[in-house]
């Protein structure tokens, strides 16, 4: 019995049960009490502190989302939208080797790291300034503080490569052009440890050399400039320990595979490697085979490796000024590095000799790299709303005025003053036999919804949603079952989550309620200016979902309405056995 005399705190009546384990659908009753699925069927006369009519509705787990920048946002938005109203209901932070810990206490240095997180995730300096206390130095610190807030989704985190050379080597500059010396690799290795056993989930970084859009002031990110050698010793540390995942972004289609260090960490660590990033073009499907090609190659000499799939209808939606995705090529970079000096921007962009230099190396398979081609982007809003090239795309403009795309799109932001907007017409393949072949694969993961990141241009947190109604209700490339195993037991079970993932007795509640019939997202997104010191942010509404629970609390009812609760935690991978 709970506390107040009933057998369980809710009910679930008449749903239908997707539990996570592919196992197919039934029509059954769900009792939940403690934070827990307590019992699945044999539920009639049993009593409940509430009851919920899920009849003709779906009944599955929660997402985990392994790729998230929820770093800064779970300080001022506790439920991580949106995707915490798309069924979210565990959040993986401090991907990519960016966050906030462990840091210095000192002023100059926390500036700088919340600097970089707006130059590689675009999550505003002001926003973080305003909103993070800094009230930690170690990541062990960082985590009780996490813990500590009031939360409405798990948060389960790496410690960020990045943070800690910076922390062990004295600055970036150090971490990105000198090797660390054999005492600063050993405290490096002391630290991780020392993260791991206060519930660090593993460690992140990227390494893309100078083709990661990921800039510090202009220059690659710390870890993507410097040797692998790092990576590789604090990958014994996992060894040693038997504890552990490493997320690395090693790889961008038709820019750089170092598929290799990723490779050679499964294969020193004995852990589980996540490999960034696998995306569906059209126009190179070729590159899905030569990721999912790699991916066998790795498990027949026995290595755990998973890619991370960013795969599913995005789009990005831009002002001028917010848009960095190209800063893989230097001449674009030198564009972005200007801020919001609008003259000199104007100035820059009205250059011949730029633009030479930028026509000399434009082509399809560079930009595919680089955010997407020109080519793509449609002309969405001007000072002047009535001009005729409004709705048209940067291709159409460029060929009706028999000029470069180049040309075309860097006139328009001289003539507007930067003052531009422009959306892509799709970010990445459409065909859903491309989608069908990738997710196919056993050790791809479904996201990427860098959820929290690139706030200004870009919203993933639609990504589940979006697959479901498209892959699996619309496309029935997939069925529900196979759908909500990738977005929460498969995740589970390469986190080491042992209780997660999957809506089985002794199981956390954690589960989205939702009719198929309904379900869907909006095709625009929406503008809301909530951030700490007034910033902006793009979103994708969810439709559809009647329910979000975490750890057997109610989050969000009635669409996006959320209640209040917090029964966040921070979840940490249990030990190996």
């Amino acid at each position: 019995m709970t506390g107040n005399g009933n057998d369980y705190d809710v009910i679930i009546k008449g749903g239908t049960l997707i539990d996570g384990t592919c196992t197919p659908r039934k029509v059954v009753d769900i009792g939940i009490r403690d934070g827990k699925v307590a019992k699945v069927g044999g539920l009639a006369g049993a009593t409940a502190t509430r009851i919920v009519d899920a009849t003709g509705r779906i009944v599955a787990p929660g997402v985990i989302d392994v790729h998230t920048h929820y770093d800064g946002a779970i300080f001022w938005d506790p439920y991580c939208t949106p995707s915490g109203y798309h069924g979210m209901t565990t959040a993986v932070v401090s991907n990519c080797g960016f966050g906030f810990a462990p840091c210095k206490q000192d002023h100059a240095v926390q500036e700088r790291y919340m600097g970089m997180m707006e130059t590689t995730e675009q999550i505003p300096t002001a926003a973080l300034r305003e909103a993070l206390p800094f009230n930690w130095e170690s990541f062990p610190e960082w985590l009780d503080v996490v813990n500590g807030l009031g939360k409405g989704v798990n948060v389960a985190s790496y410690i960020p490569l990045n943070s800690l050379m910076i922390y062990v080597m004295g600055s970036p500059e150090d971490a990105r052009d000198r090797q660390p010396t054999d005492a600063e690799l050993a405290e490096m290795k002391r630290l991780l440890r020392e993260a791991l056993e206060a519930g660090a989930i593993g460690f992140a970084f990227s390494k893309l050399n100078e083709f990661n859009s990921h800039k510090d002031h202009g220059l690659p990110m710390p870890t993507d400039a410097a040797d692998e050698s790092t990576a590789y010793a604090l990958a014994e540390v996992l060894r040693d320990m038997d504890y552990g995942i490493i997320q690395a972004l090693v790889d961008l289609p038709m820019a750089i595979d170092n598929n290799h260090i990723a490779e050679q960490l499964a294969r020193i660590s004995g852990r589980p490697v996540i490999q960034n990033i696998i995306v569906p073009f059209d126009h190179i499907p070729g590159e899905i085979d030569r990721v999912l090609n790699w991916l066998d190659h790795c498990e027949e000499q026995g290595l755990d490796v998973y890619s991370q799939a960013l795969a599913f209808r995005a789009w990005n939606e831009s002002r001028l000024l917010d848009w960095n995705t190209w800063d893989v090529v230097p001449e674009f970079a030198a564009f972005s590095e200007l801020e919001d000096d609008i003259e000199a921007r104007v100035q820059k962009a009205a250059d011949p000799a730029w633009r030479a230099a930028i026509k000399a190396k434009y082509s399809i398979d560079l930009m595919t790299s680089a955010g997407g081609p020109l080519e793509l982007l449609k002309l969405i809003s001007l000072p002047d709303m009535n001009d005729p090239r409004i709705g048209k795309t940067f291709s159409e403009i460029a060929e009706e005025a028999g000029v470069h795309v180049v040309d075309a799109f860097f006139d328009i932001a001289v003539e507007s003053r930067c003052e531009m907007e422009f959306r892509t017409v799709q970010a990445m393949s459409q065909d859903p036999a491309l989608f069908e072949k990738m997710y196919r694969h056993p050790r791809v993961i479904a996201g990427t919804s860098d959820g929290g990141a690139h706030i200004r241009f870009f919203c993933g947190g639609h990504f589940s949603t979006d697959l479901l109604q498209w892959l699996a209700l619309q496309e029935k490339r997939f069925t529900l079952e196979e759908l909500h195993h990738k977005f929460s037991m498969l995740p589970a079970r390469i986190l080491n989550l042992t209780d997660r993932g999957a809506l089985l007795p002794g199981f956390a509640a954690d589960l989205m309620i939702y009719d198929p019939n309904e379900l869907g997202y909006s095709q625009q997104y929406e503008v809301l200016e909530d951030l700490p010191g007034g910033e902006f942010r793009r979103v994708v509404r969810a439709f559809g979902i009647d329910l979000v629970m975490v750890n057997g609390e109610v989050t969000f009812e009635s669409g996006m309405k959320s209640t209040g609760a917090t029964p966040g935690r921070v979840l940490v991978s249990a030990p190996a056995s």
